[in-house]
């Protein structure tokens, strides 16, 4: 997990954050649960934080989560500019971080803009309101939070103290929300895409997207709906969306879906239809679609598989600064 990957959205993982506990049915077949079973012995680095079930020898996450230090700098020592998957192996909105954790990687993102990070959560309520805590002074906060870091060595200062800073044009807002920064959540079904999906759209973000993946039901996005916060316009449609009030004046609107059926021996059943239709809805209404993978009879993955033809791997709009 690092400096490259196989993930086919994404160019790096990184993850200055370990463990997590399971929420909903997809995580239940969870990769990043598998291999930190697999390195949870002592000494290893997800000691304590994963296991194998003694009857089943399953894995299993303990539910504790730490953040890293040594690996919060990581993509300031990367030079060539990037998608980076934050947190592959945890979840930066997890309720055992504290929101000063969680800001501080934050920080180190906003030293980094020659990047691009991806953050994917299932704690989307988390999320949301980790930002309302942020949006009384984001530069104080982020400022605070990296404090200790640099001081114990870290992170470097240097490297920090340019980005806090940045300002728009008008000279008083700061870039808030980072532009280079994507939020995402994971939606499995209908039931969690109703839970998530609204909650990210209340979330202030540059770019806005689920990962449908593992695809476990089919979903209707064109249902749900969304409010800025504090203050915004309604969005009917999540992948319509309309331009929000408030002070970010972001598009309460989904930029992005990847679809992608479980893997695995123990995978559980997926239809292309499924993937068919939210491709339809995407194309419908401008949202960038990506179908990640499929799988045949044994659970083993086939890697951007044609959907009715075509392959289907795009992007959303970048977003400048």
């Amino acid at each position: 997990m690092g400096d490259s990957t196989k993930i086919q959205w994404t160019d790096s993982t990184w993850n200055p954050c370990r463990g997590c506990s399971i929420v909903s049915p997809g995580c239940h077949q969870c990769y990043a649960m598998n291999v930190a079973a697999r390195f949870s012995g002592k000494g290893q680095p997800y000691e304590g934080l994963a296991k194998f079930s003694s009857v089943k020898r399953l894995p299993q996450w303990t539910g504790k989560v730490r953040l890293v230090p040594e690996h919060l700098a990581d993509p300031l020592r990367w030079t060539k500019p990037r998608r980076i998957f934050v947190n592959s192996m945890s979840d930066l909105f997890h309720e055992k971080l504290t929101n000063k954790e969680i800001a501080a990687v934050f920080g180190v993102m906003s030293a980094a803009p020659m990047h691009t990070f991806q953050i994917l959560t299932k704690r989307a309520r988390r999320m949301r309101e980790w930002f309302e805590w942020m949006h009384s002074d984001p530069i104080a906060k982020l400022a605070s939070a990296m404090h200790a870091w640099q001081m114990k060595g870290f992170v470097p200062s240097a490297a920090i103290r340019p980005a806090l800073y940045n300002r728009q044009p008008d000279g008083n807002v700061p870039y808030w929300p980072l532009p280079w920064v994507w939020l995402g959540v994971s939606a499995e079904d209908q039931e969690r895409a109703d839970e998530r999906v609204p909650e990210l759209l209340r979330t202030p973000a540059a770019v806005r997207f689920v990962s449908y993946e593992p695809a476990l039901g089919p979903i209707d996005f064109t249902r749900l709906h969304g409010e800025m916060s504090p203050s915004g316009a309604l969005a009917h449609d999540s992948l319509t969306g309309v331009y929000g009030g408030g002070p970010w004046k972001t598009a309460t609107k989904l930029d992005w879906v990847i679809c992608g059926a479980e893997s695995g021996p123990r995978h559980r059943p997926f239809s292309e239809d499924w993937a068919r239709s939210v491709r339809d809805q995407c194309v419908a209404r401008g949202v960038a679609f990506f179908y990640k993978q499929n799988v045949d009879a044994r659970g083993h993955k086939i890697g951007t598989p044609p959907l009715d033809g075509k392959r289907w791997e795009q992007f959303p709009r970048e977003v400048s600064t």
